[in-house]
């Protein structure tokens, strides 16, 4: 494997997705797939053999959860992340995934070939999440009925911050947000950053969910 790759390891029991995956993966010069495991156990030794920058992990396997490979993951001695990547697009499943550590979340419904650029945000601090999971996160947080305290701290955006959360919370990309409103990535990803120091959040996951609770959005 060349050392200038980051490492991709694919948990995925459908031997038909996991080759689509790989191709995708394949693509992408920064990348590279160094293994493919079809269940649990598999996953959880190559991800200690392999020692992966990247799991792409789908969650209902033969013999468990991908809940447990994303768990052992988050509890890695090396620099390491979960993307799920899964036909369960259900509020349980979504929670716990997350709450494991998962770093984004994306349906096997959509399209799988833009699984590279997934890949280079979650390495590059973003957190992808398909557009039916991010709707579906916004609407658990206004249905929780959690509300600002009248003496909580009143934290501001910017209008351009505001304008590219709303673009996170319907699932664009760094890439697409940059293209939609005329500016390179790596501005919107400063943006980005000075949004989760306002928030004081670590993932887009947990500023969209913020924002909403506080009203921002």
């Amino acid at each position: 494997m060349s050392i200038d790759k980051y490492s991709v390891l694919i948990v995925e029991d459908k031997a038909e997705i996991a080759s689509r995956i790989n191709s995708a993966v394949g693509q992408t010069n920064e990348l590279e797939v160094c293994g493919i495991a079809g269940d649990v156990d598999t996953g959880l030794k190559f991800l200690f053999e392999l020692k992966p920058r990247i799991v792409l992990v789908d969650l209902g396997l033969p013999d468990g959860s991908g809940v447990e490979v994303i768990n052992a993951i988050s509890k890695s001695d090396w620099k390491c992340d979960a993307l799920v990547i899964s036909i369960f697009g259900d509020e349980a499943r979504v929670i716990e995934a997350l709450q494991a550590g998962a770093r984004g979340y994306l349906l096997k419904s959509g399209s799988l070939q833009s699984i590279g650029d997934d890949v280079k945000s979650v390495i590059e601090g973003g957190s992808p999440i398909s557009p039916q999971i991010a709707r579906h996160l916004l609407e658990m947080v206004r249905m929780s009925g959690v509300s600002q305290d009248k003496d909580a701290v009143v934290i501001e955006l910017t209008a351009r911050e505001t304008e590219i959360l709303n673009a996170v919370a319907k699932g664009y990309k760094r890439r697409e947000i940059g293209d939609k409103l005329g500016i390179s990535t790596g501005t919107v990803g400063n943006h980005i950053n000075n949004i989760y120091q306002k928030l004081n959040v670590g993932s887009n996951t947990e500023a969209v969910a913020q924002a909403t609770r506080m009203g921002i959005l």
